[in-house]
């Protein structure tokens, strides 16, 4: 197909005016850098980050307070000791060595491996030692450290590719400077003091043992017995306790039948607390197995324990040739083959939560049903838990996902259980010290509470004349709602919020909520959410004169920060508005404190500007810039982000953002590209870095070329008609930027994956005003999909039509016409525009054979129409490899119909299946002939 002479000009002329600055292009991905794992030490001397680039050698750095930062290249997985004398990371090999060892196919054992750095932060001085595997520290611990080696020179020979067996695991003692060494560790870690390390050690396969550490006297306990099995001990808060179990079977599959054991870490014998042949509470054929994980309650008072029913061994007399393959789908059953296969890992070492009960020595099982979720009150010091159960009621969330639940409380000494209320709920939890259970009822739109001590519930929110639930919410089940902040120390009130503020809720006497945030959130259209950057067990409360931290975001403006404000309030004449300490036209992320001291760190940025790292105090007033990475971004023509407003089709006013080349000439005319998914305008002040594609065009990347890039905001009304209202809204946007002289009318493209794929499909069907679509993973029948499977969790699509995205709002049977209507499968023969379809053999959200039957459609038609298939890939590509294939071919779909840019040859002859792999058909279509 021939452009007109304009669009071969425009092309031109963008070259040229990007002269100076060049556009981007799919070289410079690998270099683009991002700051990830951000830390900050107990006393804010210290703060350290990673600068990683996508693909390449990276590097950490750490920052002191005083003095020049320490460097370490590669480095990660860094640990700052709680005095502040240590730090110790892993330094990765070399990106090219490990690449080299991968295209020599080496074995697992001879592949590069990890160094672990000590680091010295007072005189930045870093031991290195060679080939780790890992490393642990108490998570209290100033001078306990432990790694397993990797070393070949430390395993025999014959070991060194066995993986059925531990590995050698050295000790160290930084304050004394001792090292001390075990053979064959196969699991290990410290209480939180580092004051003992407990391990399993393992020399053949299917046999272990245990072994306590003791850093101080450098002693080991060394329990011995006739056991084959052992799990790793688990440590109480304090590490004087520990818990594990044991199994004298040798079979290598199913469960083994395991007895627990508590012991001291002194202690020369463990006590046998359960032996597997003498449980009695529990139903037949169950008992604990390797996966019981026991563990003690907060105060070290209480035992919990997995149980599960016992799995058979592997058949071996079975032959695989003669026995039938069969899945067996039961109308009735709580769960059908596909979910059961997409969990099935999970299921062999799913457990149900047990107490034990020191008197009878038995184990008290507070529950034998996977669809009953059972928390722990106050860390499990309560004398109860709490029971979510949705056993009778889990057949309906196949088409309903906001079913019935009973919620109840379970004496942790009989099993007795009290209910509390049954419905539709969410979010139902204890509050810290267990006194109140808190949840909102989905039908009542209020919060409920329950008094534990008095057996009584009542509405908490009545009578407060604000709404509890998600008002922008426009999909057809019961809103859900905006959550809790927390409670302050006590359970004396329980912070809820509305759209925009905190309100302090008293749960004793005859206080009166009180809105925090003064009411300054619903005036000046901020939400105001509370930040808990506490630590260990002041993260559980509120303080009850705390000055809380908020994020802010503004609806209008789309502006983001921080501010503060008070929990201290009691009446509402003594609430004063927040105090913005940081806003503006920036996202910000990550904030982090010190745990000792006012000390803050954060992560801010733009459109403009990458997220760098900030540090500041209490006051987050002027912050030091710690990172600045990508300065290459200066080189390259970048762009603007800006809110974009239009009225759509049926007066609805609507947010969007638009995208501008850095170079923008609105003398002149530019292509538009359209890219949607729900509502994006709150990202207005997001950065967007360069990288090669998950499924979606990279707005940068394609502003960076001189397109205009516009993404709308979509807006449902409750009348089962979801591709209208995307023609609504993004039809009539684009109406609205073509109207402007800087656009190019005949030059305007749509592309969206998954929801956003099928609203293209849809769009299609509906106009003809693209001149080209790219649809990703798109449902093109909702008829055939709604009887569908989500491969990758085994779920039922039922329930995402009736009630989730796709917002149709009935069964099929219920309205098949409201199915058709929104099914771009049935409108294929008024499609005009050319579309590049993308749907992966793996996709475990929306089934492959939805973007066929589109693709098939179009192909019978005789519409001009590509499906890329990426072997073994999921909904979104994964592969690196895969997305960087898939965003050169999208640029090229996109230039050749917006730009005039040559056909490839892969769109124009294909790629034949005897040239896979070797020739991939990117060159001109016509240099190719």
């Amino acid at each position: 197909m021939k452009r007109p002479f304009q669009a071969c000009l425009f092309f031109l002329m963008c070259t040229i005016c990007m002269a100076q600055k060049k556009p981007l292009d799919h070289s410079v991905y690998d270099s683009w850098q991002t700051v990830a794992n951000t830390q900050i030490s107990t006393r804010g001397n210290y703060i350290a980050y990673e600068v990683n680039p996508q693909e390449g050698d990276g590097q950490l750095v750490i920052h002191p307070k005083r003095g020049k930062d320490i460097i370490v290249p590669r480095g990660h997985q860094l640990t700052i000791t709680p005095n502040e004398q240590y730090a110790f990371c892993l330094i990765r090999p070399l990106f090219n060595d490990t690449r080299q060892a991968k295209i020599k196919k080496k074995k697992d054992h001879e592949m590069p491996r990890d160094t672990l750095a000590i680091i010295r932060l007072a005189k930045g001085e870093v031991t290195k030692i060679a080939h780790v595997a890992s490393y642990k520290t108490g998570r209290k611990a100033n001078d306990a450290l432990a790694y397993i080696s990797a070393d070949t020179t430390y395993i025999p020979k014959k070991e060194r590719a066995n993986k059925n067996i531990g590995k050698p695991l050295f000790i160290h003692n930084l304050k004394t400077n001792a090292v001390d060494t075990f053979r064959h560790v196969d699991a290990y870690h410290f209480d939180k003091y580092g004051r003992h390390l407990a391990m399993t050690l393992k020399e053949k396969k299917d046999s272990t043992t245990i072994a306590v550490y003791h850093m101080d006297s450098r002693l080991t306990t060394m329990p011995r017995d006739d056991y084959r099995f052992h799990s790793l001990p688990t440590f109480d808060e304090e590490g004087t306790q520990l818990l594990f179990v044991a199994s004298a079977d040798t079979l290598s599959s199913g469960s083994k039948h395991c007895d627990l054991f508590y012991m001291k870490p002194t202690d020369a014998a463990p006590t046998l607390l359960i032996d597997h042949q003498s449980m009695k509470n529990l139903p037949d054929n169950w008992g604990l197995t390797q996966d019981a994980s026991p563990f003690f309650s907060h105060d070290g008072r209480r035992i919990f324990a997995g149980v599960a029913e016992y799995q058979a061994p592997k058949d071996t007399t079975l032959v695989p040739f003669e026995t039938a393959g069969l899945d067996i789908w039961n109308w009735d059953a709580p769960e059908l083959p596909p979910m059961m296969k997409a969990n099935l890992s999970k299921e062999k070492k799913r457990t149900s939560l047990a107490v034990y009960l020191p008197d009878i020595h038995q184990l008290l099982p507070l529950t034998t049903s996977k669809y009953d979720r059972i928390s722990r009150i106050n860390r499990g010091d309560a004398p109860c838990a709490l029971s979510a159960d949705q056993t009778k009621t889990i057949v309906e969330t196949q088409w309903n996902m906001q079913n019935e639940v009973q919620l109840s409380l379970v004496d942790l000494s009989t099993g007795r259980r009290t209910p509390i209320a049954s419905g539709c709920f969410e979010r139902a939890q204890a509050s810290p010290e267990g006194h109140f259970v808190t949840w909102y009822d989905l039908q009542a739109r209020q919060w409920m509470l329950y008094d534990v001590a008095r057996g009584e519930k009542r509405q908490l929110t009545a009578g407060i004349d604000v709404n509890w639930w998600d008002e922008d919410d426009d999909h057809p089940m019961m809103p859900e709602p905006y959550g809790l902040a927390g409670w302050t120390q006590g359970d004396r009130d329980v912070m809820v919020y509305d759209r925009y503020d905190i309100w302090k809720i008293p749960v004793y006497g005859s206080g009166r909520p009180v809105c925090l945030t003064a009411g300054e959130g619903r005036r000046s259209q901020r939400t105001f959410r509370y930040i808990n950057v506490k630590h260990d067990d002041e993260a559980r409360y509120i303080a009850p004169k705390e000055t809380m931290l908020l994020s802010v975001f503004d609806h209008q403006t789309k502006q983001n920060g921080y501010a503060t404000v008070s929990a201290a309030p009691a009446t509402q004449a003594a609430a004063r508005p927040p105090r913005l300490l940081v806003f503006g036209d920036y996202d910000f992320a990550h904030i982090r404190k010190a745990e000792d001291t006012q000390a803050y760190i954060y992560q801010r940025g733009n459109f403009q500007q990458p997220m760098d790292l900030y540090a500041a105090d209490a006051t987050l007033a002027k912050p030091q810039r710690l990172s600045a990475i990508n300065p290459q971004q200066s080189d390259y023509n970048w762009g603007t982000a800006e809110l974009y407003h239009w009225t759509a089709y049926d007066g609805t006013r609507l947010d969007g953002l638009l995208y501008k080349p850095e170079n923008f000439d609105p003398q002149r005319q530019y292509p538009l590209m359209i890219y949607f998914y729900e509502r994006r305008s709150e990202t207005l002040f997001s950065y967007i870095m360069p990288q090669p594609s998950w499924s979606t065009v990279n707005i940068t990347f394609y502003v960076s070329r001189g397109y205009v890039v516009f993404v709308p905001d979509i807006v449902y009304p409750l009348d089962g008609l979801p591709g209208e209202a995307a023609y609504n809204c993004v039809c009539s946007g684009a109406e609205s930027l073509i109207s402007q002289p800087w656009i190019d009318r005949h030059r305007v493209a749509i592309q969206g994956q998954s929801w956003g794929g099928y609203q293209v499909a849809y769009l299609i069907t509906r106009t003809n005003m693209f001149c080209a679509a790219g649809a990703g993973a798109p449902v093109a029948n909702m008829t055939s999909a709604y009887g569908g499977i989500r491969w990758e969790s085994g779920m039922s699509r039922q329930f995402q039509y009736e009630q989730s995205q796709s917002r149709v709002g009935k069964p099929l049977w219920d309205a098949p016409d409201l199915y058709l209507k929104n099914s771009p499968l049935f409108g294929l023969p008024r499609v005009t525009t050319p579309v590049l379809i993308m749907h992966n053999d793996n996709d475990g959200a929306v089934p492959w054979y939805q973007g066929i039957e589109m693709f098939m459609g179009l192909r019978r038609l005789q519409k001009p129409a590509w499906l890329l298939e990426y072997n073994n890939e999921a909904h979104n590509l994964k592969e690196r490899r895969n997305r960087r294939d898939l965003t050169i071919r999208m640029q090229q779909f996109f230039d050749h119909y917006m730009l005039n840019a040559p056909m490839p040859a892969w769109m124009k002859h294909g790629v034949p299946t005897m040239k896979k792999g070797q020739y991939f058909g990117l060159e001109n279509a016509d240099a190719a002939e």
